[in-house]
């Protein structure tokens, strides 16, 4: 029998990689039945067009300020508000359309789901049906093949939020705290319960987010050993975290939407740390500002 899978994602004007991203999902995994739900966040290359023509795609549209968080919360919604969309999935998965993904990924990846700890060799399934508290993490890397781009996220510290990108070893998972969600398999039992993303974030910050979310719902999150595709890391440079620019331009760029505004993060911190570190860390990327680093 198939694993269903409920695919999500968000685009704006990149019609080749939405298209091929769908395509390499649908025909490269035999061993599954993925259907879609996107968010086209109002492109003007005919993405939303070219999607609706394909069979097993739900189409929602945004007004074109949606942005990552919010396109996915659209598409969420909407899976969320209509049982007829996820009754009888096993998976929700979340993933970005730039992601090259290689042949057969989510195939390897839902195995994971299946095995127990402790129990036989990694990729056998020992029940019925996927773990119903287990989310699955897909690793990318660089194009070089072999460099992590994205993947899981450790914290370092309870108090600081620093943290670091994992991967497991070749053949295991590896439990994190939360994830890029560039590639993330979601026992729907489990989407179901934790609900949408926090309304609160416009672009970044909401994967983050809603990875604690789900743990709070008593979802354990696992990342793969194995490359899922090939999604390069976005630069830093012309960001606020780039030292190269002014002091003026960095402070302009990190309260944009597609940088880490304060109230946003403020929220963040409070919500998944404490009220300390929330008071400490909001202010601390200024001081980086000002200090040229």
């Amino acid at each position: 029998m198939k694993t269903r899978i409920l695919g999500l994602a968000t685009c704006y004007n990149r019609k080749e990689k939405t298209l091929k991203a769908i395509e390499s999902l649908r025909q490269s995994n035999p061993e599954c039945d993925i259907r879609f739900i996107i968010t086209d966040d109002n492109s003007s290359d005919g993405t939303a067009q070219a999607l609706e023509s394909i069979e097993g795609v739900t189409v929602v549209m945004g007004d074109g300020n949606s942005f990552y968080s919010g396109g996915m919360r659209l598409a969420m919604a909407k899976a969320l508000e209509d049982s007829e969309l996820t009754d009888g999935y096993d998976y929700i998965l979340l993933f970005n359309d730039d992601v090259d993904f290689y042949p057969g990924a989510i195939d390897r990846l839902t195995k994971y789901g299946y095995k127990k700890e402790g129990g036989a060799e990694a990729g056998k399934p020992l029940s019925a049906g996927p773990d119903p508290s287990k989310i699955l993490v897909g690793p990318t890397c660089e194009e070089d093949g072999r460099t992590l781009s994205y993947g899981g996220i450790a914290r370092k510290s309870n108090f600081r939020p620093k943290f670091r990108k994992v991967m497991a070893d070749a053949g295991k998972t590896l439990k994190v705290d939360t994830f890029n969600a560039n590639c993330v398999l979601v026992p729907t039992e489990l989407f179901v319960k934790t609900g949408n993303m926090d309304t609160v974030y416009n672009h970044s910050l909401g994967d983050f987010d809603y990875g604690y979310s789900l743990t709070r719902k008593g979802g354990e999150i696992f990342v793969s050993g194995e490359y899922v595709g090939i999604c390069p890391f976005n630069s830093e440079e012309g960001t606020w975290n780039d030292p190269k620019l002014t002091r003026r331009e960095r402070f302009k760029k990190k309260e944009s939407i597609k940088g880490v505004p304060f109230g946003e993060f403020f929220h963040y911190l409070l919500k998944n740390y404490n009220l300390l570190t929330a008071i400490i860390y909001s202010f601390s990327p200024y001081v980086r500002i000002l200090i040229g680093k």
